[in-house]
């Protein structure tokens, strides 16, 4: 199982045991209970303490390896004044984190304790802390649906609060569970409003560890290109810092990208690359959770007994640190590759106890793997029913997840456009402010004597700005009738084709790609000749209606004939493009139009072209109209590109 919380190194490791203290937080337990070498001459200190804590919850935590971070929590654990009640929530409520502690279940009472100091404290940002903390081990014990609950009350408790750098913790973290769970456009949202919340406490580059969860996203929702893009280059620059343990995130994050795109060989190359950077800088449970990786590409490749191998060093790792939250895929996995070796008995064991696991986490993609595998194995045993069962279970799971793959990635371009909306939005009402915030300043300088002459100048002004209002107005509506199309009010012709020559500009300017889709509707002179020309204009009024319903925003709709119309996508590809026309071509069937008669049906046809880099708006629109004419000639009523 791939690693789950990625803002903390410890996040899916987790646990407390606490030892008997007086009026002070329970120290975990630990191999040695000597003092470091850099706490051991340090004594209690209010004045230390507290520039310690600045430095562990202030934004240059944020960018702190994991080493350093828990080097200043022993620090602080040292320097606690003994019966500073305030300064105890504040200690807990970070110590919490402490990779030194081992037991989850003792880690979530810590917690709550150190929620229910800070509550009662006053203290809403110990609490939150306490509450991320909260969120890991609730993750380990009970699966991410209940983490994800969790996660909610956190960005509840902060989100109108002073607290912007937490906020934006909290926001990631949640993102981070959305996206286990498949909600990969939300998770996107929650990590543009992270950004947000980052730059306004001050934090003016980008997060490491929030932009490494954008790409696991974008891996996720299929958008392999991006994402591989941006491992690689973080692989480098890890590499730069010496950031070991986010070397091997990458790695193992490149792995998954490879074996879920289909290339289980680079796949092996990226896991086996991983552990020998885990091993090399002594990080057993990194190198047991990418041999786990390792084993799924030897899966795919037929190396059955080299991934048997793999999962048995992986699991002889977990059990050594008593970690169990890798036993679904471990158990998953094995099953796969004794099926492999034609041990199907034992593969069914492995899937019978691999079962209730990964149905408690909530992963529906590794719960169809294990439908097919486990169907796979039944049909080899000659259980033909039982395999068919499975074989339908996988099958309607794996529509599923590939329908919600398609509705993320629709979703997902929408909110790429609210979001660029929201922030021109910001920017254009900052620069008002600013403005305002000048104009004001100036007033202030001007003397009594002349406000007379300002609020002439003011009173002329309106003036002169009422008529220009004026004259806009008209210039305007000018325009539009030039612009618009009459009967459906969507973009005329002339509007169509000075916007498609602006997109061809800014695509070959950007390196964006842009597609136009070439509508027709199908036997249309049938339809005026049967019910009338009146009939004919309310069909392509209510049918632009419908369309423009299933476009995104920044979509422009226009009519170039009698019953023709383009669709310009700016910053669509081709496939993106073919998910808009399939929403059209069904907007289209399912249109009803009972006032003139409930029996008609209304069909169209549509032709897809993507820009190329040479293109003119004569030579894609021509393109366009060649696809357009084949779907025609195949029967109409459906897209050809």
């Amino acid at each position: 199982m791939e690693m789950t919380r990625l803002l903390r190194k410890t996040s899916l490791l987790l646990a407390l045991v606490l030892a008997a203290s007086s009026g002070v937080a329970a120290e975990p337990a630990t191999q040695s209970t000597a003092p470091s070498v850099a706490t051991a001459s340090a004594q209690p200190s209010a004045s230390r303490f507290d520039a310690i804590f600045a430095e562990v919850i202030g934004p240059g935590s944020m960018d702190m390896t994991w080493e350093d971070y828990e080097a200043r929590l022993q620090q602080l654990r040292v320097l606690l004044p003994q019966g500073d009640r305030k300064r105890e929530v504040q200690f807990r409520s970070v110590y919490c984190t402490s990779e030194r502690w081992k037991d989850p279940k003792q880690g979530l009472a810590y917690a709550d304790e150190a929620q229910r100091r800070a509550q009662a404290a006053g203290d809403l940002a110990s609490r939150g802390r306490a509450q991320y903390c909260r969120i890991g081990y609730v993750q380990e014990l009970e699966g991410a649906g209940q983490a994800l609950l969790e996660a909610d009350r956190m960005v509840s408790m902060l989100e109108n609060s002073s607290e912007s750098q937490l906020l934006g913790e909290a926001l990631t973290e949640r993102g981070s569970l959305l996206s286990q769970q498949g909600e990969q456009a939300k998770a996107l949202l929650d990590f543009q409003r992270a950004r947000a919340s980052f730059r306004q406490a001050g934090i003016d580059h980008e997060i490491d560890s929030l932009m490494l969860w954008i790409a696991i996203t974008y891996r996720r929702i299929g958008d392999w290109t991006q994402a591989e893009r941006y491992f690689t280059h973080s692989v480098e620059r890890m590499q730069d810092k010496q950031d070991w343990d986010r070397v091997i995130t990458d790695l193992v994050q490149l792995g998954y990208l490879y074996d879920e795109s289909g290339n289980p060989q680079k796949a092996k190359a990226s896991f086996a690359r991983a552990i020998e950077v885990a091993l090399a800088h002594k990080e057993p449970l990194s190198a047991a959770n990418a041999r786990v990786g390792l084993a799924a590409a030897q899966v795919s490749l037929g190396e059955h007994d080299a991934a048997l191998a793999s999962l048995a060093q992986a699991r002889a790792a977990f059990e050594a640190e008593s970690r169990h939250g890798n036993d679904d895929m471990l158990l998953l996995l094995t099953g796969q590759a004794l099926a492999g070796k034609g041990r199907h008995l034992e593969a069914m064991d492995r899937y019978a106890q691999a079962l209730p696991l990964i149905e408690k986490d909530g992963n529906q993609r590794y719960l169809a793997l294990l439908y097919q595998a486990r169907a796979a194995s039944q049909e080899a045993l000659g259980n033909a029913g039982q395999a068919l069962a499975d074989y339908k279970r996988y099958s309607t799971l794996q529509t599923s997840l590939q329908g919600k793959m398609r509705l993320e990635q629709s979703r997902l371009l929408e909110y790429e456009y609210e979001i660029r909306k929201r922030e021109f939005e910001n920017h254009r009402l900052r620069a008002e402010a600013s403005t305002r915030k000048a104009q004001l300043k100036a007033l202030e300088r001007v003397r009594g004597w002349q406000t007379l002459a300002l609020l002439l100048g003011v009173l002329l002004l309106a003036v002169l700005t009422a008529l220009a209002l004026r004259q806009r107005q008209r210039t305007l509506r000018l325009r539009t009738l030039a612009m618009t199309d009459p009967l459906t009010e969507v973009a005329s012709r002339r509007a169509i084709e000075k916007n498609v020559e602006q997109a061809l500009a800014e695509a070959a300017r950007t390196q964006k790609p842009l597609t136009v889709l070439l509508l027709d509707l199908d036997h249309f002179k049938t339809i005026n000749d049967r019910y009338g020309h009146a009939a004919g204009d309310a069909v392509l009024r209510a049918t632009t209606v419908a369309w423009q319903a299933q476009l995104r925003g920044r979509d422009l709709l226009g009519r170039i004939g009698g019953e023709e119309f383009v669709v310009v996508c700016v910053d669509a590809n081709r496939e993106q493009a073919l998910m808009i026309a399939d929403r059209l071509l069904d907007a289209t069937r399912t249109l009803q139009l009972p006032d003139i008669d409930p029996a008609l049906h209304v069909r169209t046809s549509i032709g897809v072209a993507e820009a190329l880099p040479d293109d003119t708006r004569e030579s894609l629109f021509a393109r366009a109209d060649a696809a357009l004419y084949r779907a025609k000639h195949e029967g109409r009523d459906r897209v050809e590109e």
